[in-house]
Formats: structure tokens, C-alpha cells, sequence
């Protein structure tokens, strides 16, 4: 079963971007191996930097610029959360639930109809399962990479439209370092592409994608 869809497959640059800092962070000789058999528990904040969303099904009660077909609108960075629960293997993978929580205000619309504000905002809470291969590379410090998939639930606004929601598939690809304080306390700083199927929100639908830069702490027991 193909779990990627295929929007998410086409963007090649994501994946160019991954291979090229992953071959960096790989490229020292393996010496130690950061993680041990057992649960764990992460806590990151994160900025959120949006792709402009895509809108379809647009209300009637918008303006020519946001009805336009191909319309799409600009979403300002955000910050936000995640949190996971998990547990490390001992052969370098691990599996964890993750609960993640972002927002981005709506600015503007663009495309064949012209500009226009667009008053509002949306928000995202996921709950993803993550699968992570962490790379043994030197002593206190293991780069990783993993992928995820899971449900996202989101909420747009709109000013005098109310807000609308709706559940959706979300995927997302991950990558970051791990540096060991102690043998229970690490730093974690990441990369993650993290997207979604389209949305209904009953005044528009879009697809939520975004570049998100996290770091925080990881507890292993």
C-alpha cells in the first residue's frame, strides 16, 4: 500500500534537500551508538513556516480575487508544539506516537483574480506514529531521519464567515540531531515536512503544508 499521495511524491526538491543534509551529517565514521533499549519521552517548540494553500470550493460570499480558480493564499509562519511518546529499540529504530499542535494567520490571496486580504487562520493538531533510524556517528551525537503518518485535525476562521473544520490524512517526513547531555537527557533539533490531504472547511478546502524547525528536550528511561 502506497501511503505517499501523489502531490506529496512530486515535490522532488523535499527530497533533494533531505538526501544532501543527511549525506552531510553521515559522513564522519560510526564510532558509538547514542541510543539504548527503552522508552522515551520529547518535548520541542517549533516555528512553522506555511506553502501557500491552494483553495478549491470557495464560498459565494467572497470577493472575484478569492473565487478565482487557482486562487491561493499566503499563510504567515507560526509557532508551535509537538510532543511524542516512544520507544528506542536498541538497533538504532525507534517508533513513537507524536501529537503536534501549529497556527498561521492568513494574509493575503493571489492569482488570476488579482489580491486580496483574507482575514482568518487555520490550525492543525496531529496525532502521527513515527518510524526513525537514528545513524550511529560519534559519541554523544546520532543524526536521524523517520516518517510519519497519521490524522490531522483542523480549524479555519474566516471574519463573518464563522470557522469550519475538518479531519484529514497527514504525513510527514522528519530529520534532525540528537546530542546526549547524559544517559537520560538529550537535545533534539529537527527538520520536519509535514503535510495533509484537502481539507473542508465549507467556505474553502485546501491542503495544509508546511516546513517546520523544531528543538527541545528528549527524556529516555
Amino acid at each position: 500500500m502506497n501511503y505517499l499521495k501523489p502531490s506529496y511524491c512530486n515535490k522532488s526538491n523535499v527530497y533533494k534537500v533531505l538526501a544532501i543534509f543527511t549525506a552531510l551529517l553521515i559522513s564522519a565514521l560510526p564510532v558509538h551508538a547514542i541510543g539504548e533499549r527503552g522508552p522515551y519521552f520529547t518535548l520541542t517548540g517549533s516555528m512553522d513556516i506555511f506553502e501557500d494553500m491552494i483553495l478549491t470550493g470557495q464560498n459565494s460570499s467572497f470577493n472575484t480575487a478569492i473565487k478565482a480558480p487557482g486562487a491561493s493564499a499566503e499563510i504567515k509562519k507560526g509557532l508551535g508544539f509537538n510532543h511524542s511518546i516512544g520507544y528506542q529499540f536498541g538497533n538504532s529504530f525507534s517508533t513513537e506516537l507524536e501529537f503536534s499542535y501549529k497556527n498561521g494567520d492568513f494574509a493575503k490571496v493571489t492569482g488570476d483574480g488579482g489580491t486580496s486580504n483574507l482575514h482568518g487562520d487555520i490550525s492543525s493538531k496531529s496525532f502521527l506514529i513515527n518510524g526513525i533510524y537514528s545513524f550511529d556517528i560519534r559519541k554523544f551525537y546520532s543524526p536521524y531521519i523517520g516518517y510519519g503518518i497519521g490524522l490531522a485535525f483542523q480549524e479555519a476562521t474566516q471574519k463573518s464567515l464563522g470557522s469550519g473544520e475538518d479531519t484529514t490524512l497527514a504525513y510527514q517526513l522528519k530529520s534532525g540531531i540528537e546530542m546526549e547531555f547524559n544517559r537520560n537527557l538529550s537535545l533534539l533539533t529537527g527538520y520536519k515536512y509535514f503535510t495533509t490531504n484537502e481539507a473542508k472547511f465549507g467556505f474553502y478546502n485546501g491542503e495544509l503544508t508546511s516546513h517546520t524547525f523544531e528543538a527541545g528536550l528528549k527524556l529516555q528511561f
